[in-house]
């Protein structure tokens, strides 16, 4: 029979395993991927330097072995008969294409690896609109396969240039930005 201290240790110890398993995971899943990515129009390639180059809106971007990334374009939109943006505000549709270029199945998520931030670094705040958006590409991604979607974001009206950077690993330095204009 454990003692008070013997349970508090043990409960210790399980918690701590279990956190190293799922930083293990973390590692694993993104422990092949480089955050730097370069493109042109017909090929893409990896860019080998720790800069971070700017995109625009229509290339597609090889990040490290595991994704290309296109951003198809941009809109706004004033929301509908439910969801309106705050006063000043207007949201920002970002519809982008992201395709495991891997051997194995990957996760993506709207949330965590893409962040979109004005010109004066303010980051836009995620929105959920339930019309004229197609769902952001979320969850598994079969080794090959690829999934379209919309971002949505509220931002300031006033603003009219932003970047949408994406990060495919959250665990490392580096991510892949577009220059994006309304």
């Amino acid at each position: 029979m454990l003692d008070v201290e013997g349970k508090d240790m043990k409960k210790t110890l399980v918690f701590l395993a279990g956190l190293f398993v799922i930083l293990g995971a973390l590692l694993a899943c993104g422990a092949s991927s480089d955050n730097t990515g370069t493109s042109t129009s017909s090929s893409t390639t990896s860019q080998t330097s720790q800069q971070v180059k700017h995109f625009k809106v229509g290339e597609t971007v090889k990040v490290g072995d595991t994704w290309e990334v296109t951003v198809n374009s941009v809109k706004t939109s004033n929301g509908d008969d439910i969801i309106k943006p705050d006063a000043g505000n207007t949201f920002l549709i970002v519809n982008v294409t992201v395709k495991n270029i891997s051997s194995k199945e990957q996760n993506i998520s709207s949330l965590l690896n893409f962040k979109l931030k004005d010109k004066d670094g303010t980051e836009g705040k995620d929105a959920l609109l339930t019309s004229g958006v197609t769902p952001a590409p979320n969850g598994k991604i079969a080794a090959g396969d690829k999934s379209k979607g919309d971002l949505t974001y509220q931002v300031s009206a006033s603003q009219k240039s932003f970047t949408l950077a994406f990060e495919a690993d959250l665990l490392s330095s580096g991510q892949t930005v577009w220059d994006l204009s309304i």
